[in-house]
């Protein structure tokens, strides 16, 4: 019987090793046996693998897990599951194991044995499987549009934040269980649900553009109603059977597009009411020069007859356009590709076809080509203005000449004109008196004029005549003339002239300025010694009108100002750093009541102090007095910032001679027993007869010494705590600190299973020392798990207030709670403890305490047994 057993044993372990892992372990942890799976899985032989630590032949994926289940299998507790080791960087091993205890003789557990199923391609199947529904989940989630699905009856399955968005959290969707939207009248009107039975019967995508809804705007208050519209997309899925499974609805917001189109289809009507009635005639023709369209003012000068009884006009076959030219301006135009302008002289007489004219008449012309937006072809536009009336009114001007040149003599202002055709140059009578000749000198020509003036004049004067006659630049210039060896200054102006698109002359007037220029010589020599009064002195100066505008500032406000400004200008434009400040107040005031104003600005941009005196005038203009007093005001405030500094040094050696009392008792206190302990060892040891007894003291005396070791280290960080009372400060974000230090303690807030979370709306950054702000938040975190309640889930929450111009930050646990009348006085002790939890050490909280007070803060805690703990940490603004 026993040897059938052990044949029965025997096909047991075959059955094992030709399908499954097995590897027994001792209570270390070190491999004791394995199977011929795990040779040839890990190919190296068993003798290279027995004999070492488990964990390092197969590192575990969730070391969590593994040591748990070591655990248990040790206490004698089976331990069954999916369980995942790393092979390599790149090939995971997961097996369908058990995990049970091995006993000896004797019944005692001597290690473990870890049997498993290779579900390896199962596993990475299901796991990417998994990573795929979790990325189409956050893809759609995520998508810019509303996505839906429904039931073919109708029924809302699910949607996406977008869609959830679109509709509203008021919508009937959410808040109505039996709603049924395609009975809903809204949605019938807007046709979405039409839209949506379509593709349910038909099996077909249908799109569609529908106003969904109005969107309220309140503005000065007055509610407006504005229009939301949407592109819907709305597509039917089927299953196996090619039957209906699902209905999705895509809604895209094309509300921005749809006004654009409505806004451009409204500027088309508009363009089109504006060119029917511009005061001017309109006639557009295509490339091959038929008529498409005539304004309503073309209309009305043509007075064209019915259209029924008119022929199709084509400027190029036209007869009477042949004849006055204009199929060679529509040409010209197409050809060159640029706008004529020309004037027409038209005998409407010679065709009563299209028009009822009849009578001779002057047109300006303006034509020019255009692409064609839609279709993309040129086509060509006359603009015609009827001029009759203006050529009438220039006959009556050559009639005014004689008057024009009396009126001209009085102001000293004379004509002249130059023929470019004979390049014959006219003066009138005063044009003469000014250069200091007479008329009877005979025929004159440029060069004859332009010998009346020096070297630099006739130079810029030839420019100036050469640019107006070869691109129409008209010109306005003050130059010298040498009249009968006197030296006058004139002003010279001059434009094109044209007749028929041609030029045909050039011609100005020339007026006599020399008793101007000599009053503006004085008033700039005046101009120059009040500059070089006022630049002598140390401070701004500058006067200008009511309005702002400079009529004159010195060296030292162009300085600080900070760029050269031109008379004229505005100093709010000059000086934009005025703008939003109390300048402008002050300058009305000084108007208004015409008393002198003196006030300070800081500029924080260029970190500058101005002083400024705004002081009326007798002329009713603004005297502006500025001074830059920001090395005083500096000097002021290191001095402020001096003073401060001696008080605040004050302050902390008083409040290090506090620190060093408490720390002697605090030394003394925490010393004194370890160091009686070692004296009463060291005396027991050196009396023990027996060397196990000496050995047995040996080992309590590295214990004490330890305790010591660690209660010295711990005073050393009290010390460079209260000692650092300057350390380096940082502007702080409460939410990246506090996720920086979970990240840290991340397995402890995972095995602990404690929810966390924080609410740092009312104050959100800190200045503080980054290592100090950490480690308060690690030791609140630690002591919340340390001292969690058996009783109910853990948690922590953190939120953040202002108080006084301080931020106040609160961390309550739900925890084991403190007896505040027991204990509260030394809760913030050195070593205190207040539970039996064998972690604590009883310096988390000393620290803590430490650190807020060296930086000028406080700290207290409010707390009931059962009922976890609260504290209120007060941060100092500095």
């Amino acid at each position: 019987m026993l040897e059938q057993h052990y044949r029965h044993l025997q096909h047991l372990e075959a059955a094992i090793n030709a399908c499954a892992f097995s590897v027994s372990i001792d209570t270390l942890g070190i491999i004791t046996a394995v199977n011929l799976q795990v040779t040839a899985v890990l190919q190296t032989s068993p003798d290279q693998l027995i004999g070492r630590s488990f964990t390092s032949v197969l590192p575990p994926e969730n070391p969590l897990q593994w040591f748990g289940w070591l655990s248990k299998a040790l206490e004698g507790t089976p331990a069954r599951g999916e369980i995942g080791f790393n092979l390599s960087s790149d090939q995971p091993l997961w097996l369908e194991a058990g995990c049970s205890a091995i006993t000896n003789e004797a019944g005692e557990i001597i290690g473990c044995l870890l049997i498993g199923m290779d579900i390896t391609t199962r596993k990475l199947a299901a796991i990417k499987q998994e990573l795929n529904e979790i990325y189409y989940s956050q893809v759609l989630e995520n998508l810019p549009l509303g996505l839906q699905q429904f039931a073919a009856n109708g029924d809302s399955i699910d949607m996406n934040s977008r869609q959830r968005e679109i509709w509203g959290s008021a919508h009937p969707f959410f808040t109505n269980p039996g709603y049924n939207w395609l009975q809903d009248p809204f949605y019938r009107l807007n046709g979405l649900a039409s839209i949506f039975e379509e593709a349910r019967d038909t099996g077909k995508t249908i799109k569609k553009e529908i106003l969904l809804r109005y969107r309220e705007k309140r503005i000065r208050n007055i509610t407006r109603l504005y229009p939301v519209y949407f592109e819907a997309t709305v597509f039917p899925l089927t299953d196996k059977a090619r039957n209906t499974a699902n209905i999705f609805l895509i809604l895209d917001d094309i509300t921005e597009k749809k006004l654009s189109e409505l806004s451009l289809q409204k500027s088309e009507r508009l363009l089109d009411n504006i060119i029917e009635n511009l005061p001017i005639g309109y006639i557009q023709f295509d490339n091959f020069g038929f008529i498409r369209r005539i304004n309503q003012t073309q209309r009305i000068f043509f007075n064209s007859p019915n259209p029924a009884m008119r022929q199709p006009f084509n400027v190029m076959t036209d007869e009477l356009a042949i004849a006055f030219e204009l199929d060679k301006l529509f040409v010209q135009a197409l050809d060159q590709n640029k706008t004529l302008r020309v004037e027409k002289k038209i005998d409407f007489s010679q065709d009563s076809r299209w028009t009822t004219v009849a009578r001779e008449v002057y047109l300006d012309l303006t034509v020019f080509p255009v692409v064609e937006p839609v279709d993309k072809e040129m086509i060509v536009v006359a603009l015609i203005n009827d001029i009759t009336d203006k050529k009438a009114q220039e006959e009556e001007n050559k009639k005014n000449q004689v008057f024009l040149q009396q009126t001209g003599n009085i102001g000293k202002i004379g004509g002249w004109e130059l023929e470019m055709n004979t390049g014959v140059m006219r003066w009138t009578d005063e044009s003469y008196l000014i250069h200091g000749c007479h008329p009877a000198m005979g025929e004159l020509t440029l060069e004859k004029a332009l010998s009346f003036y020096s070297d630099e004049a006739r130079d810029t004067l030839r420019a100036l005549l050469r640019a107006c006659r070869d691109s129409g630049k008209a010109f306005d210039v003050h130059l010298t003339v040498l009249a009968n060896g006197q030296q006058k200054r004139v002003r010279f102006i001059g434009q094109p002239g044209y007749e028929d698109g041609q030029l045909v002359r050039l011609y100005g007037v020339v007026q006599d300025v020399t008793e101007h220029w000599e009053i503006k010589d004085a008033l700039t020599r005046n101009t120059e010694l009040m500059r070089l009064f006022f630049d002598t002195i140390d401070m701004g100066y500058a006067a200008m009108e009511k309005n702002g505008n400079l009529n004159f500032l010195n060296r030292k406000a162009e300085k600080m100002i900070g760029h050269p400004v031109a008379i004229g200008s505005n100093i709010f434009e000059e000086f934009p750093r005025l703008s939003g400040t109390v300048f402008y107040p002050r300058l009305q005031e000084c108007i208004e009541h015409q008393t002198s104003q003196s006030f300070g600005i800081y500029f924080s941009g260029a970190d500058k102090w101005y002083d400024f005196l705004l002081t009326p005038m007798q002329d009713g203009g603004i005297s502006v007095f500025m001074r830059d007093i920001t090395d005083s005001r500096k000097m002021q405030k290191e001095l402020r910032k001096a003073n401060e500094q001696l008080s605040n040094l004050n302050k902390n050696l008083v409040n290090q001679n506090k620190q060093l009392e408490d720390f002697a008792h605090i030394t003394s206190h925490n010393l004194r027993a370890p160091i009686a302990n070692l004296k009463a060892l060291m005396l027991m040891h050196n009396e023990a007869s027996s060397q196990q007894e000496r050995d047995l003291y040996l080992g309590m005396l590295h214990e004490v010494i330890k305790k010591i070791d660690e209660t010295l280290n711990d005073l050393v960080e009290v010390v460079q705590i209260r000692k650092d009372v300057n350390v380096e400060k940082e502007r702080l974000v409460f939410a990246e600190r506090l996720q920086k230090v979970m990240d840290i303690l991340l397995v402890d807030i995972e095995t602990s299973n404690i929810k966390i979370t924080y609410n740092f709306d009312a104050a959100t950054t800190l200045e503080y020392p980054k290592v100090y702000l950490d480690s308060i938040l690690q030791n609140f975190i630690t002591n919340a798990i340390r001292y969690r309640s058996p009783e109910r889930e853990p948690a922590l929450h953190l939120e953040t207030s202002k108080m006084n111009d301080n931020i106040v930050l609160t961390v309550q646990d739900n925890g084991v709670g403190i007896d505040m009348e027991r204990f509260g006085n030394k809760l913030f002790g050195f070593r205190k403890t207040f539970h039996k939890n064998k972690d604590a050490k009883g310096i988390g909280l000393f620290i803590t305490k430490t650190q807020v007070e060296a930086m000028g803060g406080n700290i207290r805690a409010e707390s009931r047994p059962g009922e976890g703990t609260k504290f209120i940490i007060t941060f100092r603004n500095e």
